[in-house]
């Protein structure tokens, strides 16, 4: 291996993807789930007429809280399938007559155990919607600032306000929210000063943490890291954003994670902002497989195999450097293309 830095080049200029657009957090709301699961067991008579139901049982089948339960039960009944009567839930069916039955709630009674969408969900209420409002306020604060209404957005993924305001912190220790001078939650915008600080920041550390890293790296890890790079160039169909989401965190998180710097690694967790400027980009423009960004990622998963830590620290350091500029293009772009659809709880500032 010659001195010096160490460039990994291979495959053409990419072509540009197909311009589409995805509306932002896009995953069904919960109350709409349990609506749809339970309409289509009354519906197909999996549910017998005149069966009590209950927001609590129901809320532990679908691991949620009881909030989108009502909601759901509450819609149910506007459609007529459930009936109110002078006990505490509701009758299922259709006739406000019948015989109540009551008995204990679980899946099997609710004609849902062979419907293979029905998941029950262990984790915590924050950690199910937090991945989804990462995304949409990412999305947001790419086309400029929004101020995020907790109160709405508790309402629309069906949690309390105390749950809501848990992931906003959250999101604001990963610097994608924060609060203005009147102590309203707000995102965004995204400026070219705030990449190129983040980039200059990643410059000088990443390198560094990977060199600490890398002797703790397994060679199966890093196997399967050079499987999803190849899956997205040569896969015979352009890579998901989840993919290339997984790609960019097996490099500059994954990668660096035994680094023994704590602090280090706190710093450069907090310097992700280029992240969604390319996570945005890929959804809106999209991505063609080769490219050179994903060539650049394999140089350096291939260093590594190869045990040269040193090479793959100038690998990655020449891969920062592209993609500085990668990501100042592609941040002048999105200013060109319309602002995708966002949900209500975001209210644009500017």
């Amino acid at each position: 291996m010659p001195s010096g830095r160490s460039f990994c080049v291979s495959g053409q200029q990419h072509g540009r993807g197909v311009p589409r657009h995805e509306n932002a957090g896009s995953a069904v709301p919960r109350y709409q789930v349990i609506r749809d699961a339970l309409e289509a067991s009354i519906r197909s008579g999996r549910v017998p007429q005149g069966l009590v139901i209950i927001e609590k049982p129901v809320a532990d089948i679908f691991g949620t809280s009881r909030a989108p339960v009502r909601r759901a039960l509450k819609e149910l009944h506007d459609q007529g399938l459930l009936q109110r009567f002078e006990g505490r839930g509701y009758l299922a069916g259709t006739s406000a007559s019948a015989e109540p039955i009551r008995q204990r709630l679980d899946a099997r009674v609710l004609g849902l155990e062979t419907d293979t969408r029905i998941t029950v969900d262990s984790r915590a209420l924050a950690d199910r919607i937090q991945d989804d409002v990462q995304q949409v306020l990412a999305t947001a604060m790419a086309f400029g600032q929004f101020r995020v209404q907790a109160i709405e957005l508790a309402t629309h993924y069906g949690v309390s306000r105390t749950v809501a305001r848990e992931v906003l912190m959250r999101l604001r220790d990963r610097r994608i929210v924060g609060k203005d001078s009147s102590g309203h939650w707000v995102v965004g915008p995204l400026t070219a000063r705030a990449m190129r600080e983040d980039y200059e920041i990643r410059r000088v550390l990443e390198p560094v943490a990977l060199r600490g890293s890398a002797p703790k790296l397994g060679d199966d890890e890093l196997r399967a890291m050079q499987r999803r790079l190849d899956q997205a160039m040569n896969g015979s169909a352009e890579p998901s954003v989840s993919l290339l989401r997984e790609i960019e965190r097996d490099l500059h998180e994954r990668c660096l994670r035994f680094h023994d710097n704590d602090r280090m690694r706190g710093i450069i967790r907090h310097s992700q902002l280029p992240l969604v400027v390319n996570n945005v980009f890929y959804m809106v423009v999209g991505r063609a497989k080769e490219s050179p960004a994903l060539a650049e990622h394999a140089c350096v998963i291939a260093h590594l195999l190869r045990k040269d830590a040193g090479a793959a620290a100038l690998s990655l350091e020449s891969h920062l450097e592209a993609a500085a500029e990668r990501t100042r293009q592609r941040l002048k772009a999105l200013s060109v293309f319309p602002e995708p659809q966002l949900p209500d709880y975001l209210l644009r500032v500017t």
